[in-house]
């Protein structure tokens, strides 16, 4: 009887274990994997801070974005460029300091 007991228990756990993780794939929100920079806004924030800029400062301002993205790369996550992008949430866009 005790054995009997065992294997109904195991069932239960099983069952109610099944049920939680179906509950739990199936309401859980889904993280992008895509990350956004405005290139656009980068640029002019550039521009406004000081009009000369030369080609070396486009060069490190694109080593700054690239810096900052391959963490994100690494991961697997696909960088867009944000005039690409139609829409997206606040949060799928990366901030370059």
């Amino acid at each position: 009887m005790t054995t009997l007991r065992a294997f109904g228990l195991i069932a239960v756990c099983a069952a109610s274990g099944a049920l939680g993780g179906y509950y739990a794939a199936r309401f859980s929100p889904i993280q992008g994997q895509v990350a956004i920079v405005d290139m656009d806004l980068l640029l002019k924030e550039a521009i406004d801070n000081n009009q000369a800029k030369t080609e070396a400062d486009g060069k490190a301002l694109t080593e700054r974005v690239k810096k900052a993205t391959a963490p994100l790369v690494a991961r697997g996550l696909v960088i867009l460029d944000g005039q690409s992008v139609i829409s997206a949430p606040e949060e799928a866009y990366v901030t370059v300091d």
